[in-house]
């Protein structure tokens, strides 16, 4: 009864929802499942033959794939000692500066890149790596590094670590915001209680701020994680993988898979064992690290 007159009452609420479970299942849930299967067969888009789990042999078998997870080894760990560290440190300095006008200044300044499209960020920064205009060899020019200039992006020696300084000085947006709100939420009569009783400023980051701010770190060690994984558009547009596989990974594997060679089976499998990684790595954080807000 109760149902029925729920129903009665709200299911015209209920129908407006129809058009957007139609559209999530179509373009998500769908794509997911017939991924699932084409894992499993060696399909062009116009003929679809089952192998088994041969195209899973061939990702872990082939050297481009296994170059590609050894980056992606690299690119996340120092994703997330950008994420965590940076951030947090222009969190701790911003909080410390007097005056509440100044912070909200500061604040703005590390906002505003937000608003910015992630492709423009990137084209300016092949453009800092650039061999013959670049800024980075035009400063070493100048301050009398002439040797250290070369193309940073084009050399397999240095165009991972190029990747992995993109975005210097890394006080990426949605880290910073996560930690400042926390330590701005943070007990104030407790931090001067701790002042008076002689704590100093590191005394009361280490002893205070860190512990408190355990179910951030959770967050944004996560959500990069998660990113980091997913993360393509970045290497495709500096170097397209090279040279050579220098900076590959396994989404870049997947995209030239499917998109450079027609192996769509061979790309769903690369594919699907990403989605696998990161929702074994969600579940292992909805499990296991668990928060209290």
């Amino acid at each position: 009864m109760k149902s029925a007159a729920r129903w009665k009452r709200y299911g015209i609420s209920y129908l407006f929802l129809v058009p957007s479970f139609v559209f999530i299942a179509t373009f998500l849930y769908y794509p997911i499942i017939l991924a699932f299967f084409h894992s499993f067969t060696e399909w062009n888009l116009v003929k679809s033959t089952w192998i088994g789990v041969a195209n899973f042999k061939q990702m872990w078998s082939e050297p481009t794939f296994t170059k590609g997870v050894t980056n992606q080894l690299i690119y996340t760990l120092s994703d997330v000692v950008k994420a965590v560290v940076f951030p947090l440190l222009g969190a701790e300095l911003i909080y410390l500066i007097g005056g509440a006008r100044i912070k909200y200044l500061f604040r703005t300044g590390f906002i505003l890149p937000m608003l910015l499209p992630g492709i423009v960020t990137i084209l300016l920064w092949q453009n800092i790596y650039d061999p013959t205009n670049g800024l980075l060899n035009k400063v070493l020019s100048i301050v009398g590094f002439d040797a250290w200039v070369k193309p940073w992006l084009g050399d397999e020696h240095t165009a991972i670590w190029a990747i992995v300084l993109f975005g210097l000085p890394f006080i990426s947006g949605l880290p910073f915001l996560i930690f400042y709100a926390a330590i701005g939420n943070m007990n104030q009569e407790q931090l001067e209680a701790a002042r008076i009783d002689g704590a100093n400023r590191w005394n009361v980051f280490t002893r205070m701020h860190l512990p408190f701010l355990i179910p951030q770190f959770k967050v944004v060690i996560i959500l990069t994680i998660i990113t980091s994984l997913q993360d393509f558009v970045k290497i495709l547009v500096m170097t397209a993988g090279g040279p050579g596989v220098a900076t590959t990974n396994p989404a870049m594997v997947m995209y030239n898979a499917a998109f450079g060679s027609s192996q769509y089976g061979y790309g769903s499998a690369i594919g699907v064992t990403l989605f696998l990684v990161i929702l074994a790595l969600t579940l292992f954080n909805m499990k296991f690290l668990k928060t209290d807000y």
